[in-house]
């Protein structure tokens, strides 16, 4: 027990943290019907890291940070002008289509530096049992001022997200909302990728959202069951990393298809 608290406490920390923020984002990922923003945004955060490699920087670093940083900032400009009325071709598409390209990108740049075959595992799955403590605070403290700007605009990005036309007849630019709500998950994004990486970063936003709004229609209902259920997974994914050998990230991934598929079962015998 000692050891698995020595080795798993800042892990499980981060992943705390990250459930907390990722989890409040992700509600208005779903509720936008934009599921894979997310991974495309965290997919440009690791083409910018890639950029950063290649030029000698080393993942984590503030060089790579920046980097991924100013590849995000110019995903969530394309990202926002891709809401349309033309609703022949969905936003979910044009998001797809900006996920395929740059990890294609990401590919071919790395291929260009040594062990780059390696750099691409990590930017995927993470390295998130070896995090340390000065990054825990750091992204500890990120989260916490930007949970401050989201709870002081949170009324009006709820507008937006969930009835954009009565947002437009209050005067408000769908535009530029969607471009902050973009900017604001890839701050996030940017800064979990190269700590738990894209597939882990896609989970935490996503499945826990999934899970909540299935139960609960209100909001703070559905944010206390995204915590609960993200520690619950995350502790569970840790120990199950720890005693099996496991990489963490992914057992955590796998933890979470797994709680949430137990709760479309109860649900589904519930009802029967």
């Amino acid at each position: 027990m000692s050891g698995f608290l020595e080795m798993m406490t800042a892990p499980v920390l981060i992943s705390l943290v990250l459930v907390a923020m990722h989890g409040y984002l992700g509600t208005h990922v779903v509720k936008r019907g934009v599921i894979f923003v997310d991974i495309a945004l965290a997919q440009i955060a690791a083409f910018g890291v890639a950029i950063a490699l290649i030029l000698g920087a080393e993942v984590g670093d503030d060089q790579a940070y920046l980097y991924g940083l100013g590849a995000t900032f110019l995903g969530a400009i394309l990202l926002s002008k891709t809401r349309s009325s033309d609703h022949r071709i969905p936003q979910e598409a044009y998001i797809g289509i900006t996920y395929v390209v740059f990890s294609a990108a990401m590919i071919l740049v790395l291929t260009g530096i040594p062990h780059g075959g390696d750099e691409i595992n990590h930017l995927l799955v993470g390295s998130i049992l070896w995090v340390q403590w000065h990054v825990v605070i750091k992204t500890a403290i990120l989260y916490g001022l930007l949970g401050g700007v989201l709870f002081a605009t949170h009324r009006k990005l709820s507008l937006v997200t969930d009835d954009p036309e009565a947002a437009q007849r209050a005067g408000m630019s769908l535009a530029l909302w969607d471009f902050f709500f973009y900017l604001v998950v890839g701050l996030v994004v940017t800064s979990s990728v190269q700590v738990a990486g894209v597939l882990l970063v896609f989970t935490l936003l996503v499945v826990p959202s999934v899970m909540a709004i299935r139960l609960f229609q209100d909001g703070k209902q559905q944010f206390f069951w995204i915590l609960g259920a993200g520690a619950l997974s995350v502790v569970a994914g840790s120990a199950l990393s720890y005693v099996l050998d496991l990489p963490t990230g992914a057992a955590i991934v796998c933890t979470f298809g797994l709680l949430l598929g137990l709760q479309i079962l109860i649900e589904n015998l519930v009802r029967k």
